[in-house]
């Protein structure tokens, strides 16, 4: 299977997102193909361009809902679309820091807790997964690419990940369907979260409403497994702040750093 990983908000203390997330879609690879021909012709369809890049910053937003209706109807579509797609999606939720991380060769908490979420999905589907991240692997967390090699490679936590492949790709969003539908699902969720509203829609909120909705979409996508040790992996997972500098190195209970 091919996974695509995309972030939503930055967890640094200075980022506006006080909800950042990142987010995983794993489409198998004889339905990649399928999905990214459905993605290219929807936007064909509404928006009058198969080369337009879904960018959740640019039409999950209060005045796409009000002042462009083509781009409404798009992400409408988009989120119908994404229900009957053949796609599994994880998701990590996190709480802003309120210090910067120092930079260290350790993979960062959200990606550890995300990648055995996903060598249990690919276990559970006898398959192999093949990450790939938008962007160049270099300027992300200080060496997004050389801190994923080494934690499979050189921590007991990644060997033990056998149904993860080698080496991620680090790919364009602008040509990669994949990536652009986790880059939408992320800001949905990210949205959903910063406003509150798993305790409920504020009432005449029409955008607010329409990202419950797309929300019940994504969370419907995604599924639950268990640990190594038997403990609980939800699909989506919120994470509390502390574990933003929290060096975790064994199986455990999440939410208990330690």
């Amino acid at each position: 299977m091919l996974v695509f990983i995309d972030e939503s908000g930055t967890p640094h203390p200075n980022d506006s997102c006080s909800r950042p997330v990142i987010l995983a879609v794993c489409i198998s690879e004889s339905d990649v193909r399928y999905v990214t021909r459905r993605i290219y012709s929807l936007k064909r369809q509404i928006l009058g361009n198969d080369d337009a890049e879904i960018k959740a910053n640019r039409l999950l937003t209060r005045g796409t809902f009000r002042r462009i209706p083509e781009k409404r109807e798009f992400v409408e579509a988009f989120f119908d679309l994404l229900r009957e797609m053949p796609l599994t999606m994880f998701a990590m939720i996190m709480e802003r820091p309120l210090d910067v991380s120092p930079l260290t060769p350790i993979l960062p908490n959200q990606f550890r807790f995300m990648l055995e979420r996903i060598n249990l999905f690919a276990e559970s589907k006898n398959e192999m997964a093949t990450i790939l991240f938008d962007g160049d692997g270099r300027s992300q967390y200080g060496g997004l690419a050389v801190k994923f090699s080494n934690y499979l490679h050189r921590s007991v936590e990644g060997r033990s990940y056998t149904r993860i492949t080698d080496s991620p790709f680090f790919v364009d969003s602008k040509i990669t369907a994949g990536i652009q539908i986790a880059d939408m699902a992320a800001g949905v969720v990210r949205v959903y979260e910063e406003n509150g509203l798993f305790g409920g829609v504020p009432a005449g909120n029409s955008f607010l409403s329409a990202v419950g909705r797309y929300y019940s979409v994504v969370e419907g996508k995604t599924t639950d497994h268990v640990s190594a040790s038997g403990y609980p992996r939800h699909g989506f997972y919120r994470m509390p702040e502390r574990e933003h500098y929290a060096t975790v190195v064994e199986d455990r209970p999440e939410g208990d750093s330690s």
